[in-house]
């Protein structure tokens, strides 16, 4: 058996952590630069804001209703998320780390235990740590987890959290009920190709011969349709190192200042090598890009895109700064409103597996251990308070509608912030 841990509207759950007065208040948590919104509450739900609305398109419902509307936190998400998963982890041997606020846990082998009250103690068990609620749905498959869980969610008042898919009546009753799009692996265009045929409900695509799933949907839909039966194809999958890292983002204003679109593009790659040296790899190539706000028709535009092939592969925040420097002289021009820029670093090689070229110096090792450090003290004592010099530590997502709750919450997770950098 399989169980999918999934934090109910986690973003606005969050939210509420820091301000318990939003509890049972219609609440929306907005996108990078407060432009849509990315989760609601089931008050925000029942009001009709769908997900991925235009705030400004709702501005004045938001104020008809009270609805309260936050910047994203994606600190504060990240650092919930963990707690959650930390907590889940420790009742089981293996699990999958779906999303950020989802996972999979596997209950194979545990034959001499009450599968629904182990859910409920660990429901319970994260809400009282984290306060953050959660649906687990609990399945012989991955698939029927999801279906689980979307019932627990559509009837919270009946199942208390949790529910299982243990027999063939109760996979047969909700395979009737689950419509066809809400199926995990079922998009939105395909769903209306399956309504074309008659199929409605999940539990008609079964009846279709196996010879017409495939020729709809490939060898995946087959294994759907295993997986609805109860019949294992998904696995728990290992974390694997990525396989291209990118760091890009709009910006809040449009910037004019060669030096501001600088900065953000060196802390972009700053970043992308924390990421690199977190998961022990080095890359090979770096590309930069900048663009402007291509919406403005009155203003003139302008995107440019560099990469490089680096003779010696690195991790150092030092030497992808240097490179990122490097690729934005190249590309940038005066005389634009920029809105958004990026790094991105590929072609990654182990960390212990570098080669090396014989015609350019290597620094890499130079630098290891002072970016180790530097890392091992952002842990400690909070994201960018050890920084190299070129970055000016603000946050990189457009964010105005930050909550005093939100800065009290920092001051008491992380100390102030260190007054040295590395140069």
């Amino acid at each position: 058996m399989y169980a999918l841990v999934d934090c109910n509207n986690f973003f606005v759950s969050c939210e509420r952590t820091l301000d318990p007065t939003l509890e049972g208040k219609p609440v929306v948590v907005l996108s990078n630069n407060d432009g849509c919104v990315v989760s609601r509450s089931k008050e925000a739900k029942d009001l009709g804001i769908p997900m991925a609305a235009p705030a400004f398109k709702y501005k004045d419902l938001f104020q008809e209703y009270n609805v309260k509307s936050f910047s994203a936190k994606f600190e504060l998400y990240n650092y919930k998320s963990q707690q959650v998963i930390n907590i889940a982890k420790s009742y089981v041997l293996e699990y999958e780390i779906y999303s950020i606020d989802e996972l999979f846990l596997d209950l194979t082998g545990y034959k001499y235990i009450d599968i629904y009250q182990y859910g409920l103690t660990i429901k319970e068990d994260i809400f009282q740590k984290e306060n953050i609620p959660v649906s687990i749905g609990i399945a012989s498959t991955k698939t029927l987890c999801k279906v689980a869980n979307r019932i627990v969610k559509d009837f919270p008042d009946k199942f208390n959290g949790v529910y299982i898919l243990d027999t063939p009546e109760k996979i047969e009753k909700a395979l009737k009920w689950l419509n066809i799009r809400d199926v995990w692996g079922i998009g939105r265009k395909l769903a209306a190709k399956m309504n074309d045929s008659g199929i409605y409900k999940a539990w008609d695509l079964l009846q279709k011969p196996e010879m017409w799933v495939r020729k709809m949907m490939g060898i995946h839909g087959v294994r759907m349709i295993n997986e609805l039966k109860g019949v294992r194809q998904l696995e728990l999958d290992k974390p694997s190192p990525k396989k291209s890292i990118a760091v890009t983002r709009s910006f809040m204003q449009m910037l004019t200042q060669k030096e501001e679109v600088r900065e953000r593009v060196e802390t972009f790659g700053m970043y992308c090598s924390e990421r690199l040296r977190k998961q022990n790899t080095c890359c090979k190539m770096i590309t930069v890009f900048v663009q402007t706000n291509r919406f403005r028709k009155d203003l003139p535009e302008y995107r440019n895109a560099l990469s490089r092939v680096l003779p010696n592969p690195t991790n150092s925040s030092i030497l992808i700064g240097r490179v990122v420097n490097e690729l934005f002289e190249e590309i940038y021009r005066d005389g634009f409103y920029y809105k958004r820029a990026g790094v991105m670093v590929n072609d990654f090689v182990p960390e212990d597996q570098r080669q090396i070229s014989l015609f350019e110096e290597d620094t890499q090792n130079q630098h290891l251990p002072v970016m180790k450090a530097m890392d091992a003290m952002n842990r400690k004592y909070g994201k960018d308070k050890v920084r190299l010099g070129s970055m000016s530590g603000e946050n990189t997502f457009g964010r105005a509608k930050l909550s005093p709750e939100y800065e009290a919450f920092l001051k008491k997770n992380t100390l102030p912030e260190a007054n040295f950098r590395f140069h």
